[in-house]
């Protein structure tokens, strides 16, 4: 996790489990170095919200980088077996912190306050 933090980056773990079930999860792996958070109610909200929640009521595994506007800039979805590639959501992170510091800089020499539009909207 330091190295998210090196980043600039938050990990979050938000499943559609209840607490009891997440607590006892992270206590089989030994302690999780995140903060994990339920979904449970209302129903998997969170999860519908995204688009990654199964009518059978459990979610795909799934990642989403946001930037610091809020914006999402990755999206990563798994079947439930499978896991994510560190290295793969590493350089996706170093994409966002380059584009935020872009536009910084360009809002520093006065081009005006330019917030990033969300990859659909740019056309990536």
């Amino acid at each position: 996790m330091a190295r998210f933090g090196k980043l600039n980056a938050q990990v979050l773990g938000i499943s559609v489990d209840h607490i009891p079930c997440l607590k006892a999860w992270a206590e089989s792996l030994g302690g999780i170095s995140f903060p994990l958070l339920s979904d449970f109610s209302p129903l998997g909200a969170v999860a519908r919200k995204y688009g990654v929640k199964r009518k059978e009521g459990f979610s795909e595994r799934a990642i989403f980088v946001l930037d610091k506007y809020g914006i999402i800039r990755y999206i990563d979805i798994h079947d439930i077996e499978d896991r994510p590639k560190n290295k793969i959501l590493f350089a996706e992170l170093k994409k966002v912190i380059q584009l935020e510091s872009e536009l910084e800089t360009a809002s520093a020499k006065g081009k005006g306050k330019a917030k990033p539009k969300a990859k659909n909207e740019a056309g990536g």
